[in-house]
C-alpha cells in the first residue's frame, strides 16, 4: 500500500537524520508488556456488527536507541476480542497479530522517567479462531505514546503505553464477510524493560 511505503520511506529519512550525541547515548532496550484491547469502530457501514470492546493483547519488542533522544523499534503484538452482533457477543474469537517498527522520540529525565511518543507502520493479520485458509494480511500504520521508569543503578525498567493501529480489512469470509470499514484498534498496557548500553 502507498502509505505503508510512506511510512517506510519516512523510517529510512529518520534514521539517516539522527547522528548520535555521546556513546552513552547507545542501547538495545528489550520490553515485554500485557494489558487491555479495543477496537473503537464498528465493522459494518450498518453499525451492527463490531468487537466486545474489552478483550486482551500481549506483546514485547527491541528498540535501538541511536541518540539519547530517538529509539528505532521492533513490535509484535497479539490482541484478541469476541465478535458481537447488535450488541450481544455471538461467539467467535477474533485474533490479530501486528508487527511493525516506527520511530520512538523520548525525553530522558534525572528522576528516571522517560516520557516517549512513536509513530510508524507495518501489518495486521487478522484469524477467526476455528477457522483455516481464511487469514488476512494488511499493512497498518501505528501510534503510540508512554511514560518509563528507569530503577536507580540498573537496566530494568517498569512502562506503561497506549498503542493504536490503523488499517482496513477486506475480502474477509466466514463470519467476517463483507467486513470492510476502516478499523481503528487500541491496546493499553503494562510492561517491563531492560536496557543494554553499548
Amino acid at each position: 500500500m502507498s502509505y505503508a511505503r510512506s511510512i517506510l520511506g519516512g523510517l529510512i529519512v529518520a534514521l539517516a537524520l539522527v547522528r548520535p550525541v555521546s556513546a552513552q547515548d547507545h542501547a538495545v532496550n528489550v520490553f515485554a508488556r500485557s494489558g487491555g484491547f479495543n477496537a473503537l469502530t464498528k465493522l459494518n457501514d450498518a453499525g451492527t456488527v463490531d468487537l466486545k470492546k474489552v478483550g486482551y493483547n500481549i506483546g514485547g519488542g527491541v528498540g535501538v536507541q541511536v541518540q539519547r533522544y530517538v529509539t528505532l523499534r521492533g513490535d509484535f503484538t497479539y490482541g484478541q476480542n469476541e465478535l458481537r452482533t447488535g450488541g450481544l457477543t455471538t461467539g467467535p474469537k477474533l485474533n490479530r497479530f501486528f508487527y511493525d517498527g516506527a520511530v520512538q522520540l523520548q525525553y530522558p529525565t534525572a528522576s528516571g522517567f522517560e516520557p516517549y511518543v512513536f509513530a510508524g507502520g507495518g501489518a495486521v493479520t487478522i484469524h477467526q479462531i476455528g477457522t483455516t485458509g481464511q487469514d488476512e494480511t494488511k499493512g497498518t500504520g501505528t501510534f503510540g505514546v508512554g511514560v518509563n521508569y528507569t530503577v536507580p543503578r540498573t537496566g530494568f525498567g517498569l512502562f506503561a503505553e497506549g498503542k493504536s493501529w490503523l488499517y482496513k480489512p477486506s475480502s474477509t469470509s466466514g463470519a467476517l464477510s463483507g467486513v470492510d470499514n476502516v478499523q481503528y484498534e487500541v491496546a493499553w498496557t503494562g510492561g517491563v524493560s531492560y536496557r543494554f548500553p553499548f
